[in-house]
């Protein structure tokens, strides 16, 4: 069976953010009732496995954008998807809390080697037409990854180390996988062009894209810690976290793999307010107290604005920095992380200091005021082939 170039990459890409983002980086946050009922261990020590994790994503990204540019696309991708693998043994098999933060960070750290790079195996690999359609397919792999997680937790029950070996061969999977597809050849980086200049990085089209991408993230970095807490917190069963993760993993990749084809046909503008509108109200959804409805309501449409918000923001990213794809998206996911490290504790404070009201509806305020940044006009083109 031929596959086009376009489904090859984009699906390398879908399997490799299954496990290392939607699995090493956010199913996180499902496991800590069982990791503190086994290793005793306190919400705090449990959220600086989670800041620790954050941290080592961070470093991760800039050094997969090095490794880009100078060895291709294939060697940060295989070596986020094996970290992710080793993370998940090293937790699945942790007698103590010592060996379980070790496996937590890296898995957390994992997803730093994969998002960027396919940016440029998009650019350099898939003709131009069909950039946009592996990309969506890529970007739609995180909700597939927490489907899985949610699936496998909900059949795997108390028995969470057999769900992380799972995750261990989920993330051998997608080494294999993108080792074949990400062959490097003559298409590849150019090495010897110099390090950016400052304006390169920094000018009024690509600030307006990062704002967007901090706005975004906090929002979401928010809505990833508090979602399943605020609907447990009002009464809701125990099972309703995985369910609102399975409900947000289903939503979001049955429309977030056309992505692509949206705005092919509509642009960016439009569909990127849409989608962060969908995400600063999902989050208000939330103050509807003890409604199972609305928690289910708020995951579903989260997800769509989550998973189609961020493909529009690579494909945007892809436009400002046409030449370097993956140089000028890691700058994007430094923003990014900044947003998921400010979120949640954002939430964290106001939640304690205020109550959940108001810090539901502080936190949702970044994504519905970006709605309001356009594209500049020079972003609206259609991407231009770097070959």
């Amino acid at each position: 069976m031929h596959f086009s170039e376009s489904s090859r990459v984009g699906g390398a890409g879908l399997l490799a953010l299954v496990a290392t983002y939607g699995i090493g980086r956010l199913a996180y946050g499902l496991f800590v009732p069982r990791f503190r009922q086994e290793f005793d261990l306190s919400l705090d020590v449990l959220g600086f496995y989670a800041s620790a994790a954050q941290a080592g994503y961070l470093v991760a990204i800039v050094v997969a954008g090095v490794a880009t540019a100078r060895f291709g696309s294939r060697v940060p991708v295989v070596s986020g998807c094996l970290l992710l693998a080793v993370g998940a043994v090293m937790t699945a098999s942790a007698p103590g809390p010592v060996l379980l933060a070790v496996g937590i960070i890296a898995a957390g750290t994992s997803a730093g080697g994969t998002w960027a790079p396919f940016s440029d195996a998009a650019a350099y690999k898939v003709p131009a037409a069909q950039a946009r359609r592996a990309l969506a397919l890529v970007n739609a792999g995180s909700p597939v990854g927490l489907l899985v997680a949610s699936a496998l937790l909900l059949v795997a029950g108390d028995r969470w180390r057999l769900v992380w070996w799972a995750f261990a061969a989920i993330g051998l999977v997608a080494a294999a996988a993108s080792w074949r597809v990400l062959a490097p050849g003559a298409d590849g980086p150019v090495l010897n062009r110099g390090w950016p200049r400052l304006g390169w990085f920094l000018n009024p089209r690509s600030l307006r894209m990062l704002v967007v991408a901090l706005g975004i993230s906090i929002t979401s970095g928010a809505y990833f810690v508090s979602a399943p807490d605020t609907a447990q917190d009002a009464g809701l069963a125990s099972w309703i976290g995985p369910a609102m993760w399975a409900t947000l993993g289903i939503a979001g990749a049955s429309v977030g793999a056309f992505g692509g084809s949206i705005a092919n046909r509509y642009g960016l503008r439009r569909p990127l307010a849409v989608t962060l509108v969908l995400v600063g109200g999902s989050t208000l959804v939330l103050l509807a107290p003890g409604s199972t409805v609305a928690a289910l309501g708020s995951a579903g449409l989260f997800g769509v604005g989550f998973t189609i918000g961020f493909a529009l923001l690579v494909m945007w990213s892809q436009v400002v920095f046409h030449d370097r794809p993956t140089t000028g998206f890691t700058l994007a996911l430094v923003f990014i992380a900044a947003g998921f490290i400010v979120g949640p504790s954002l939430f964290g404070v106001l939640a304690t200091d205020l109550g959940r009201p108001v810090a539901l509806l502080v936190t949702a305020l970044p994504a519905l005021l970006v709605a309001l940044v356009p594209p500049a006009s020079e972003s609206r083109r259609e991407p231009q082939d770097p070959r």
